[in-house]
């Protein structure tokens, strides 16, 4: 429950003040999406191991982020805005429906989630300044843990895109050699000696020929032999 609070002493603490609020509230939408977005991209994740569990990870880390931010608002008199909560969860999800869809979902995963988490440090960089002009020390710590998150979560992917992207390549070339092996598994054997059900032998040029059965000769009694017969 927001508590109450001294009202700001100038105009530039009343207008840091706004502008804090305003941030803390979309700063958490923000990392409720997060949340949502990672949570639908594990299912990708399965042939990555270190990826998934560094992913599982963060989403506790994000999940607390997220509270810090309540208890922020809190300090500040506020509280977060549902409507916006959900509004962007819901942005979230369709945004990672369609990448799951796509044959590099996981190479489009990670460069946005990369993404996402430079978008993070340069906002809890803003809210710690704004925190300061706004005469609220007492919310440094915890922007400063998240912030430490942040960046070790950006560390993170830097030091490691390449072999998420080499493990990529890897299940692709299985993937297509196994693909190759069925392909060849199906075509039938090119084998000429294997004659076709109803077709007719071509003959053997290289067999003898058959030879025709000789009769005995009949021998044509002589004429001097048929006139002495008489």
């Amino acid at each position: 429950m927001p508590t109450a609070q001294m009202p700001p002493s100038t105009a530039f603490e009343a207008a840091a003040h706004e502008a804090l609020v305003s941030n803390l509230r979309n700063t958490h939408a923000l990392e409720k999406q997060a949340i949502a977005v990672m949570e639908s991209q594990l299912k990708l994740l399965t042939d990555y191991p270190e990826l998934h569990a560094r992913m599982t990870e963060h989403i506790v880390e994000t999940r607390e982020q997220a509270r810090r931010l309540e208890a922020g608002l809190e300090a500040c008199g506020d509280s977060a805005s549902l409507a916006r909560d959900t509004l962007l969860s819901v942005m979230g999800l369709g945004q990672s429906s369609i990448q799951g869809f796509s044959d590099d979902a996981v190479l489009k995963a990670v460069a946005a989630d990369m993404m996402t988490e430079h978008l993070e440090i340069a906002t809890y960089r803003t809210l710690l300044a704004l925190a300061d002009m706004a005469g609220k020390p007492e919310l440094r710590p915890r922007l400063e843990d998240t912030l430490r998150e942040e960046e070790a979560m950006a560390t993170w992917f830097e030091q490691n895109l390449d072999a998420i992207t080499r493990r990529f390549v890897e299940i692709k070339a299985a993937e297509l050699q196994a693909h190759a092996a069925r392909r060849n598994d199906s075509v039938p054997p090119d084998d000429d000696s294997v004659a076709e059900p109803g077709a007719t032998p071509e003959p053997d040029d290289s067999a003898p020929a058959p030879q025709t059965p000789r009769h005995p000769e009949t021998k044509t009694p002589a004429a001097g032999a048929a006139r002495r017969d008489e």
